[in-house]
């Protein structure tokens, strides 16, 4: 595909602001938003911006200088609301460089630029395969009425008369599985962990059937790739969604534009989701297709995060996503947010985290809602760690420095005379100390911090400090 190719495709309607080499081929649509992006490109890429940099106080000619450095062959703007129009100063660096660039109108999304760019690569992948495959016009005609890895198997599963599917990944991705199955890789960009199930080995297979599956395979891989780079598209985006949200360093206007372009609707009601398990990755992945079209699930570090439309109340989809996992006997533990519009998704994603943790401790999994959160702890999670720590220690900076030069217990000590709700005895029996050894150890606790262990509100303070330092 060229550039001249994706500029004059008619249901994105893109509008062309400098032409330059048109007919340069495309090696990729990518997404962008980065200082000096061309670090993460390889050159004959059509590079896609909504302008997020321009935030972090990048300009537009440092900006379109690297592209042009990288050797891009074109770059689009998507236009944020509430702009109404590409600002100048880039379309001027674009014709100052002869570097081609385009506006992409507010109501496409730049992932359908990215699916028309894999659908027209899909198209060329299939034309040398299509001269070669004559004798099996019926999955060609199959694919054209409707495309997917289904329709292939439906079309081979009926030339073979019996069942067959698709596994990868440890599951079954289409078909109806044969029983007995017999296993065959699949070739193809990666494919590793797939391969098609058939009623019977190849060599048992007459030569029909045989010429029947070879000449399906390409087909099926083919499908595979294109469904995968779509889906990794958009895991990208997802991510980028996510960073953008927990980090608040993009502002609300990007937040809902990217989730418009995901299908999501910027004013919600959306409730963040985050599950933990053993295993994030796969949970990723079937997290996602329980929420479908209503939601967007990631892998962050050891957690899976997501995105969900509230169709009913946050409760409801707690249960639901944990009985989910849980019906197959895996343990996981869930935490959902409350539920709002683009602003309101960082607490969200704060009180879901929370949630989550405070499942963790039951070994059969869990689930909590932000509703059932009734620690004010919960406000720590959403400070800064450095101001965390910094707040912690400048009240108990002097028994911490008690503690390191002389080798005492204070702060320990400290710990659990709170957990133990001021018990002294109680508090005693878990140090393994005589009571007045405690009340003499709080008793310098009191003169280091300048607090009464006997007010309430000093004995809420330095817990918090507590809780600071360890969250911190």
């Amino acid at each position: 595909m060229r550039v001249d190719d994706l500029l004059r495709t008619p249901e994105l309607a893109l509008e062309v602001r400098v032409r330059g080499q048109v007919d340069r081929p495309i090696r990729w649509v990518h997404t962008i938003e980065v200082r000096a992006p061309g670090r993460f490109l390889r050159g004959g890429e059509v590079v896609l911006t909504a302008g997020v940099w321009r935030s972090a106080g990048i300009t537009a000619e440092a900006f379109v200088d690297d592209l042009v450095e990288a050797d891009v062959a074109a770059v689009g703007f998507g236009i944020v609301p509430p702009e109404t129009a590409v600002p100048e100063d880039f379309i001027d660096a674009a014709r100052e460089r002869g570097l081609t660039c385009f506006v992409v109108p507010v109501d496409v999304a730049f992932l359908q630029i990215v699916e028309a760019f894999v659908n027209t690569k899909r198209a060329e992948w299939e034309r040398p395969l299509r001269r070669h495959l004559g004798q099996h016009d019926a999955i060609v005609a199959a694919l054209r009425v409707q495309r997917g890895v289904e329709t292939v198997l439906r079309t081979l599963a009926g030339q073979l008369g019996q069942p067959v599917a698709v596994r990868g990944g440890g599951g079954l991705i289409e078909g109806e599985e044969p029983h007995p199955s017999h296993p065959l890789p699949l070739v193809g960009e990666g494919l590793a962990d797939a391969e098609l199930l058939l009623p019977r080995p190849m060599d048992e297979l007459d030569v029909e059937q045989h010429a029947a599956v070879v000449q399906a395979m390409p087909f099926i891989a083919m499908e595979i790739e294109r469904v995968r780079a779509v889906r990794a598209t958009e895991v990208r985006y997802c991510w980028e969604l996510f960073e953008w949200v927990h980090s608040a360093t993009v502002d609300t206007a990007a937040v809902r534009t990217r989730l418009h372009s995901l299908g999501l609707p910027p004013d919600g009601p959306l409730a963040a989701v985050v599950l933990r398990s053993r295993d994030p990755a796969a949970h990723s992945v079937r997290l996602g297709e329980l929420l479908a079209t209503d939601g967007i699930a990631v892998q962050r570090g050891r957690e899976v995060a997501a995105f969900a439309h509230v169709r009913g109340t946050e409760t409801e989809l707690a249960r639901r996503v944990h009985d989910a996992f849980a019906e197959s006997g895996e343990v996981v533990h869930v935490g959902v947010g409350k539920p709002g519009g683009a602003g309101e998704l960082r607490v969200s994603l704060l009180q879901a985290a929370h949630a989550a943790e405070a499942t963790s401790s039951r070994a059969d999994g869990g689930w909590m809602t932000h509703d059932q959160l009734s620690s004010p702890a919960l406000l720590l999670s959403v400070q800064d760690p450095e101001l965390l720590t910094a707040t912690a220690r400048a009240l108990l900076g002097p028994v911490l420095d008690h503690d390191e030069s002389r080798g005492g217990d204070l702060l320990p000590s400290l710990a659990v005379f709170l957990d133990a709700g001021g018990r002294w005895q109680e508090a005693a029996q878990r140090l393994h100390v005589h009571i007045n050894t405690l009340r003499h150890r709080m008793s310098r606790v009191e003169e280091l911090t300048g607090r009464s262990l006997s007010r309430t509100s000093d004995r809420v303070d330095l817990y918090l400090a507590l809780r600071g330092l360890h969250q911190g």
